[in-house]
């Protein structure tokens, strides 16, 4: 994969899957949690969007590429935190608080590799929904070079060929 958003999105799945085994679902925000039906995701999920980018001239056709990466943490329905709960409820009904804790410190001030920054989260927000989702909503900010269009730079996918036998005259 050659996009920058592509590589961000695996990155990112895979530093999730990798820190945070809690959450069940890392994908793309397409909109899943938007419905009145049960939302097509498993919990704990993460949904990941590419929100804003900001795009300048570097020279040479190369830009350098500012924006906004939205991450969805997704819970489903659990007991009330309410005064009286008694407290094993409590503690895991707030256990996304926690899971949301243990994401960020898996995200912010993390790299997606060659030619990203630094995820810096901005803010951090709760959806008011009418079902009872618990969903937040995390905004880091990033940058990176898109060098994509930079003159005689030339993407191509390759498929090894290996031909003889392997060892051959060893």
């Amino acid at each position: 994969m050659n996009s920058p958003f592509s590589r961000l999105l695996t990155a990112m799945q895979e530093r999730i899957g990798a820190v945070v085994p809690e959450i069940a679902c890392v994908d793309q925000d397409r909109g899943q949690l938007n419905t009145k039906s049960r939302p097509a995701v498993q919990w704990p999920c993460v949904l990941i969007d590419m929100e804003t980018f900001e795009y300048d001239n570097l020279g040479s056709d190369v830009q350098t590429a500012e924006g906004t990466v939205c991450v969805l943490p997704g819970f489903a329905p659990n007991v009330p935190t309410a005064g009286g709960t008694p407290e094993e409820y409590k503690e895991a009904a707030l256990g996304y608080y926690e899971l949301e804790w243990k994401l960020n410190k898996a995200l912010h001030g993390w790299s997606a590799g060659e030619g990203f920054g630094y995820l810096i989260r901005k803010n951090a927000r709760s959806q008011h929904r009418t079902d009872s989702y618990r969903v937040r909503e995390i905004r880091y900010s990033l940058a990176f070079d898109d060098r994509s269009t930079e003159p005689g730079v030339m993407y191509v996918a390759v498929t090894p060929v290996i031909t003889g036998e392997l060892n051959a005259g060893v």
